[in-house]
């Protein structure tokens, strides 16, 4: 099977010759494995399995700029965004300072910028014969009004005053719908919305507050892509514990759910496959923070091939975040070994 027919089959609950798998290597993989056994990325990403390719088209694609340890960099949105470690971190939000009433006032980047959309192209035109192809259009609503507010001033505006932060809400809403239909005019295969609402140990804000205030907001943009073009997938990504919203998500429209961090509360991945499988297809779940860092690589093959076979149909073998820089290269072969891709 190609690997667009391999992922299709999977998110339609069929079988399939393996497990799709979507890897999210950190950048500086792609250096290790190039020094290692000399390969290109592209090249990397093929010898390993990898079934989809996505690129960021809207604001997190600025995590990912290249700028040099200590580097700053102030993007379109006004967000300054610092080289600390491994990452790029918000350093400075430009709305910090203002006044609630202020925010609705916020000029939001122009969706339709030039460029925006030519690596998304690029990817359609190279691979959209043989790849899974996504559009990543998060951080979708809440993130990137965390990022111009603070999130500690945007969840205290949300709380004190709802009517006030509403038209913000509002317009963040209408840039990534107005982003997400810009791509629906490429042949892509999956959109993939997101916000990170979901902390270690519970979400970062309560279900009735997301009900209230991001539910209806993130219903509309998906509402507005299944207009648009019916069949489409709708990826969602939240880090942490956030199954209380899970049951609304699919209500909404969702059709796969990323990442399923294991170590959070309610986020076992082989829970939420008998709890929401018949409604949902699963990415993810592969602990990253512990177990793929500290294991013996037989360790991983072993929870690998569990995890693939517990979740069935219907699942994309992935990780639960990012792979970090610091796991052990014979752990990261080992995910490739267990599907058969090396």
């Amino acid at each position: 099977m190609t690997p667009k027919a391999r992922v299709a089959a999977a998110l339609r609950r069929e079988a399939a010759d393996r497990a799709p798998m979507w890897m999210w290597y950190h950048p500086a993989w792609y250096d290790r494995f190039r020094a290692a056994f000399g390969w290109a990325a592209e090249e990397a990403d093929a010898r390993l399995g990898n079934d989809i390719k996505q690129v960021h088209i809207s604001i997190n694609r600025e995590m990912f700029r290249p700028l040099a340890p200590g580097e700053r960099y102030t993007d379109a949105w006004g967000v300054t965004w610092a080289r600390e470690g491994w990452y790029n971190q918000v350093v400075r939000n430009p709305l910090a300072a203002a006044d609630v009433a202020a925010l609705a006032e916020y000029a939001f980047p122009d969706p339709d910028e030039p460029g925006r959309y030519d690596a998304l192209a690029r990817l359609c035109d190279r691979y959209g014969d043989d790849f899974f192809i996504g559009a990543d259009v998060s951080g979708s609503i809440f993130e990137p009004c965390y990022h111009l507010r603070g999130m500690d001033r945007l969840l205290v505006d949300m709380l004190e005053a709802p009517e006030a932060v509403a038209p913000f809400l509002d317009h963040a809403a209408a840039f990534t719908t107005r982003v997400c239909l810009r791509a629906l005019e490429l042949p892509i295969d999956w959109i993939w919305l997101g916000d990170d609402v979901g902390g270690q140990e519970a979400m970062m804000l309560s279900p009735a507050l997301w009900r209230a205030l991001l539910k209806p907001r993130l219903a509309g943009i998906i509402a507005a892509v299944k207009a648009a073009r019916p069949e489409m997938i709708v990826a969602y990504h939240s880090c942490g514990a956030m199954r209380p919203i899970i049951p609304e998500l699919i209500e909404i429209g969702v059709d796969v759910l990323n990442p399923l961090q294991p170590r959070c509360p309610g986020m076992d991945p082989l829970a939420l496959r008998r709890d929401f499988g018949d409604h949902l297809a699963f990415m993810g779940g592969l602990d990253t923070q512990d177990f793929l860092i500290h294991a013996s690589a037989d360790a991983v093959r072993a929870h690998a091939r569990a995890l693939i076979a517990g979740m069935g149909a219907g699942y994309v073998f992935a990780a639960s975040h990012t792979i970090q820089p610091d796991t052990p290269l014979e752990n990261v072969l080992a995910l490739s070994e267990t599907i058969g891709a090396l």
